[in-house]
């Protein structure tokens, strides 16, 4: 009788597992199929850029826009060199371990995954000024329309 208990538990585990992953992937489908208007280009679109170096990621921002001025909150006294003649700001969130720890997807080691992965390690939050940015393979710029946020 225990044993069959313990045959019905593991078949249902896996069953609501298999149906969990089934409806994920519905859903990821369904919801990938909902579009939206794009707006044409305005004189009061913001670029921002996609910064990556293969393993983590930065969302860049023009310091100062009609949207914003990071530096009010981003003090360029706090930084090493002190000059205040940057124009982005490359924001970056995770894991600090995560960041620390793995330059390269070849230092990752399965604990600071799995930190990373189950929230139990402390998180961080990394600045990088700039003067300037180029888009290539490592930085995409996106416009975002100015007229969604005011």
């Amino acid at each position: 009788m225990l044993i069959k208990k313990g045959f019905q538990l593991i078949l249902k585990s896996v069953l609501l597992f298999f149906v969990f992953v089934i409806l994920y992937l519905l859903l990821a489908f369904l919801f990938s199929r909902i579009t939206i208007e794009k707006e044409s280009n305005t004189s009061e679109d913001i670029q921002i850029f996609i910064k990556t170096n293969g393993v983590h990621t930065d969302i860049v921002v023009p310091i100062k826009s009609e949207l914003y001025d990071w530096s009010k909150e981003l003090k360029f006294e706090n930084t090493i060199s002190k000059d205040s003649n940057f124009n982005y700001v490359a924001m970056g969130w995770g894991d600090k371990g995560f960041y620390l720890e793995t330059p390269e997807w070849k230092d990752l080691k399965a604990s600071v995954a799995f930190k990373a992965a189950f929230g139990l390690s402390t998180s961080a939050i990394h600045t990088t000024f700039y003067k300037q940015l180029k888009e290539n393979e490592t930085c995409k710029k996106i416009k975002i329309s100015n007229t969604n946020y005011k």
